[in-house]
């Protein structure tokens, strides 16, 4: 599926004094009157897979000051990650806002005591799933796993500075959501896969891929970790049971993945996932309807709260 570039004009200033003008968002500094001493600027652009990237410039005091992009911001709970340059007297970071406990890193490198008067770093945050990355002037400088999935897709940018901290041309781009369908092979799952969960996860513009997709000859663990990791949705059969399967669908549950189950009905499902929301269907030209109706109803549930 083809990705989406979008050039970012549309900003709202929420925190801070900000000055818009054609490609360029420059943050002046902390209202005098409040208490909040950074500044936020969101725009109109969603991305929950793929790339952000700007260009920040530090037009005084390079060493104090702090310019980074936001993303998974939640207009609800005013949660979001963030990565970029500057912060807790480091040059890079990866971190995350919450509510009541504030900003806490969980991937920092580097000294801003290098940084230069004027200084001006192209920074690009890459998101994959529950995977991200910083990349300056590109060079990759961090790559971690989120915590939790994104909240929510909005973009803005942050910035801390004792003088003004300016972003130019910035864009975003946007790929399609991965769901990633945990199953054993053979049939009759492979003309489950084929016949019913690819065409309606694709209808809903997600890319659907099981393993055996994407690693030949030879699938490994860690293969299957960084599918899961990296997908959006996790889709998993479970109507053998098979051990593999439900490791990975406990993995998906551990990172708290929006998942999707499937079984076969009148099987019987093992206690540990018998409480959980299950899609039944019948092995029946009937039965693939059914299951067809209400797969692309889960996914809209689904993409409603991702």
């Amino acid at each position: 599926m083809e990705s989406e570039t979008k050039k970012l004009k549309n900003w709202v200033a929420i925190a801070g004094r900000w000055e818009f003008k054609d490609d360029s968002a420059k943050y002046l500094g902390p209202d005098p009157e409040a208490p909040i001493r950074h500044g936020i600027a969101l725009s109109d652009a969603r991305v929950r897979r793929g790339s952000i990237m700007t260009q920040v410039r530090f037009l005084e005091n390079a060493k104090e000051s702090e310019g980074r992009i936001i993303f998974g911001y939640n207009a609800k709970t005013t949660e979001y990650f963030l990565t970029g340059i500057g912060g807790y007297r480091f040059a890079f970071v990866l971190d995350q806002f919450i509510p009541a406990r504030g900003w806490f890193p969980f991937a920092a490198v580097g000294s801003s005591e290098n940084f230069t008067p004027n200084a001006n770093f192209q920074i690009e945050a890459k998101l994959f799933g529950q995977r991200a990355s910083l990349i300056v002037d590109g060079i990759k400088v961090i790559e971690r796993n989120l915590p939790t999935p994104l909240g929510s897709d909005q973009v803005g940018l942050f910035a801390v500075g004792p003088g003004p901290v300016e972003f130019t041309s910035t864009q975003v781009t946007a790929d399609s959501p991965k769901a990633f369908v945990v199953m054993q092979f053979g049939e009759p799952y492979d003309a489950l896969y084929t016949d019913v969960i690819q065409p309606v996860v694709n209808e809903k513009k997600l890319e659907a891929f099981r393993a055996d997709d994407v690693y030949k000859p030879g699938i490994i663990l860690q293969d299957i970790i960084s599918s899961i990791t990296e997908s959006e949705i996790i889709i998993a059969e479970i109507t053998p049971p098979n051990p593999n399967v439900f490791y990975e669908l406990g993995y998906s549950h551990a990172m708290k993945k929006s998942t999707i189950l499937l079984a076969e009905r009148g099987k019987p499902l093992p206690f540990d996932v018998s409480g959980f929301r299950v899609i039944f269907y019948d092995n029946t030209i009937k039965g693939k309807k059914d299951v067809e109706e209400n797969l692309r109803r889960h996914l809209a549930s689904v993409l409603q709260d991702i």
